[in-house]
C-alpha cells in the first residue's frame, strides 16, 4: 500500500507565496496597453512559464538534497509557474474557431519550450572522451 505524501503549512506559505509573485507578474504582463501584444499576451505567458517551468523541473532534479529539491518545485514550480501561467484563460480563448490555429502552435511551443528548459537546467554528463572536471 502506498503511503500518502505528508503535508506541512510551510508547503502552503511556499505555494501562497509563489502565488503572489506569478499571479503579480501575468497581471504585469497583462496590463500592458498595446494591442499587438494584448492578442498574443496570454499565449506568450503560457509559452514562458512551460520554459521557466522546465528549467525549474530540471534544477530540482539536479539538487542533491530532496527537500531542497521539493521546496524548489512547491515554491517555484507550483506557486510562482501556477499563478504565472493561465491555462484557463488559454481555454477560453482556444474556444473562438478563428483562434484555433494560435492555439495549437501555442501547445506545440509550450511543449518545445519545455523541453528546452529542460534541456538548459540538466546537468551535463562529462563526456566518454576522458574529459575530466
Amino acid at each position: 500500500m502506498a503511503t500518502r505524501p505528508r503535508f506541512s503549512g510551510a508547503q502552503l506559505w511556499l505555494v501562497f507565496a509563489g502565488g503572489v509573485i506569478g499571479t503579480a507578474a501575468r497581471l504585469l504582463i497583462l496590463l500592458i496597453e498595446d494591442p499587438s501584444v494584448q492578442w498574443f499576451s496570454i499565449p506568450l505567458i503560457n509559452i514562458i512559464g512551460s520554459f521557466l517551468l522546465g528549467v525549474v523541473t530540471g534544477r530540482a532534479e539536479a539538487q542533491a538534497d530532496p527537500a531542497r529539491a521539493t521546496r524548489m518545485r512547491t515554491f517555484w514550480g507550483v506557486g510562482v509557474m501556477g499563478g504565472f501561467t493561465t491555462y484557463s484563460s488559454f481555454a477560453v480563448l482556444a474556444v473562438d474557431p478563428a483562434s484555433l490555429p494560435l492555439a495549437v502552435v501555442t501547445v506545440l511551443a509550450g511543449l518545445v519550450a519545455a523541453l528546452a528548459g529542460l534541456w538548459i537546467a540538466r546537468p551535463r554528463q562529462a563526456s566518454a572522451r576522458g574529459h575530466s572536471a
